[in-house]
């Protein structure tokens, strides 16, 4: 796909995020990647982890590693739901992550994204439930990530607060699993404010997705586009001198030129990126 020349400010932000890419887009988007060296986090649908190989995707990813990119993973989570009552939907996230996990297996990535499918507006009233459903789900995975040195994230979508994550968290106890804060979810599901996500989260912090909204609605907006406090969230990380793997999530390629441009004009981030290399 032909795009805008990248200039100076996007390529330096380019150099310290992942920008999203769904494997199914790849013949869109490769070149574009490979052209800009970029990191990618590579998005598996359930689609996808039923029709490509761990060859098919070691071929891709060695193309990305070959121009110095980096690569991170984003499992499938359309209706998956790793603590549900029925011991058949259990299954089918089993399924899914046992798939994913031949793919982590074959290249390595730097992190993994999952998400746990808790819905409070479903699920509020088994919760403690589905905690222990959800932990007995997890579990071998855990281990499979322990043992093959791979980090393990779990996000936030419709949590009204951290406090589910921080229970699953503080009862898994694996330094190789840890917490991805999306801020677009936060501010467009979340009753709880940035600052309080953040103090809550932060001994668990290993990765970001950015991108923006007006909370009305998760609508992937470019950053700087929105409402959602990016001063804030840098300027936290660089009190606590914590450096988490950035995600941008453009949901087209005009955004993501435009949340390149929204972080390279921001100060706070500026100064982060320079405390962090």
């Amino acid at each position: 796909m032909k795009c805008p020349d990248i200039d100076l400010a996007m390529s330096k932000v380019l150099r310290h995020v992942f920008v999203n890419m769904p494997w199914s887009y790849r013949g869109l988007f490769m070149d574009l990647v490979v052209e800009n060296r970029m990191n990618v986090e590579v998005g598996f649908a359930a689609a996808d982890l039923e029709s490509c190989s761990p060859g098919e995707v070691y071929e891709a990813v060695w193309r990305i590693r070959q121009r110095g990119g980096k690569i991170s993973f984003h499992g499938p989570f359309w209706d998956l739901n790793i603590g549900s009552v029925d011991r058949a939907i259990r299954e089918v996230a089993r399924w899914r992550f046992e798939s994913l996990f031949s793919l982590i297996e074959a290249v390595r990535p730097e992190r993994v994204v999952l998400h746990t499918g808790f819905d409070p507006r479903h699920h509020r009233s088994q919760r403690g439930e589905w905690v222990e459903n959800g932990l007995s789900t997890l579990e071998p995975f855990v281990r499979r990530a322990e043992l093959l040195d791979s980090i393990l994230v779990f996000e936030n979508v419709f949590e009204e607060d951290p406090a589910l994550h921080l229970e699953l968290l503080e009862r898994i106890k694996s330094g190789q699993v840890g917490f991805c804060l999306d801020v677009g979810h936060q501010h467009a599901f979340s009753k709880t404010s940035l600052d309080i996500w953040l103090e809550a989260v932060w001994p668990y912090l290993k990765e970001i997705h950015l991108h923006d909204n007006d909370s009305s609605s998760d609508a992937h907006l470019p950053v700087g586009s929105g409402t959602i406090d990016f001063d804030l969230l840098f300027g936290f990380l660089l009190e606590r001198r914590i450096f988490p793997l950035l995600t941008i999530e453009p949901h087209s390629v005009e955004h993501l030129y435009e949340t390149l441009t929204g972080l390279a004009r921001l100060a706070s981030f500026d100064a982060f990126l320079a405390c962090a290399a």
